[in-house]
């Protein structure tokens, strides 16, 4: 893990440098326009403009009614990200063992870079239907999509429908909210649909099952270290066998400090036998102890995997894109709405007021997560 940080800095600055270079030389790559503002690449296209426009208007009713469902779906995403963003930091100062983790993903350091492909996958299914829903429905209120298109922000890929903001702002404050709603909107029915498919998957042939215990990692100075390596799966204990966590616990637990404890694993598809003298543990004296960190292996992990990620990050990008946080979709649609009830001077203010409190609400769970939950991540 120490090494990924590294790798990660080396291939971003790779990245930005041979940005850099084509943005000197005035190359762009394929029927992109290449632009750098500050730490962010951005690669630009008019090529679906014309699609866009088309699409936009051919179903401009059917949008219309989606974007009024979007609004309200928006405004309930909303309420929820709110409620579940002040549960959850009382939940940290309170009990932090209740809460639930809130991180940036940041790939190489804040997940390992054997999960970016999966992150990568989740993007790519997340963001094209967000962009894409932004500029049909921007199309379908006869406002400008200057440009499509990907950036990266570091270490953060996304993506890009370039409205035009003076022509957005001339429309009612409905066409505005059905632009901006239009994104989370498309995230939400992606989430519903990738749960429907993922249930429909466990009742397959292809649903993920228990293969065992996956040693992700062993302590120095006890009996696994230096016989048991990350990604070992340990399958049997003394021939009996043991496809689950509790399994293996319950079998481990017939043993006292001192007895050896025969161990099948499954190393690189090749099936081992280790036999280990058990240490005792620091919590219970009474009890044999391996020193290993472990976590639940299954048939078909990609698969489970896969569906892990997207469902997160989609779920994710639509409850904090609507949060009435500037400069994001919601942010945006909270401003428009108080300026419409509300002398604007006072209806901006309220907004950044509005604006910072919350976003400092969402910091503030990072930094519990951080605190709490990070240091003792397996």
């Amino acid at each position: 893990m120490q090494l990924e940080p590294l790798i990660t800095i080396t291939l971003v600055a790779f990245i930005y440098t041979l940005a850099y270079l084509a943005k000197k030389r005035g190359k762009h790559p394929g029927n992109f326009e290449l632009e750098i503002q500050g730490c962010i690449i951005l690669l630009k296209t008019t090529r679906l403009n014309e699609i866009i426009s088309r699409l936009g208007r051919k179903h401009a009713k059917l949008l219309k009614v989606l974007g009024d469902l979007g609004i309200a779906a928006s405004i309930v995403t909303a309420g929820y990200g709110i409620y579940f963003f002040h549960e959850n930091l009382l939940l940290w100062v309170s009990s932090s063992s209740a809460a639930s983790p809130v991180s940036p993903i940041l790939p190489g350091i804040t997940i390992g870079l054997d999960e970016a492909p999966y992150f990568l996958l989740a993007i790519a299914v997340t963001l094209i239907p967000h962009e894409l829903a932004h500029a049909l429905q921007a199309a379908s209120e006869q406002v400008k999509v200057r440009s499509t298109g990907i950036f990266l922000a570091v270490v953060l890929p996304g993506g890009f429908a370039d409205v035009d903001e003076n022509e957005l702002a001339s429309k009612n404050l409905r066409s505005k909210l059905r632009v901006l709603a239009a994104g989370s909107f498309a995230n939400i029915l992606t989430f519903l649909a990738l749960a429907t498919l993922f249930f429909v998957v466990l009742a397959s042939p292809l649903a993920p099952r228990p293969a065992g215990v996956l040693i992700s990692g062993t302590i120095p100075g006890y009996p696994a270290h230096g016989a048991l390596a990350p990604g070992d799966i340990v399958v049997a204990v003394n021939c009996t066998t043991t496809p689950t966590l509790d399994e293996f616990s319950r079998a481990l637990s017939n043993f006292k400090p001192g007895e050896a404890v025969k161990l099948t694993i499954i190393r690189d598809g090749k099936k081992l036998n280790f036999t280990l003298t058990l240490a005792t543990n620091p919590q219970n004296s009474t009890r044999g102890f391996l020193g290993v960190r472990i976590s639940q292996a299954y048939t078909n992990e990609w698969l489970l995997k896969a569906f892990q990620w997207l469902i997160v990050v989609t779920s994710s990008v639509a409850i904090i894109n609507v949060l009435p946080i500037l400069p994001m979709d919601g942010g945006k649609m909270l401003s428009y709405a108080l300026e419409k009830a509300l002398p604007k001077r006072f209806a901006k203010g309220l907004s950044l007021g509005l604006s910072i409190y919350l976003a400092s609400l969402l910091i503030l769970n990072i930094a519990f997560s951080y605190s709490f939950w990070l240091p003792f991540k397996p």
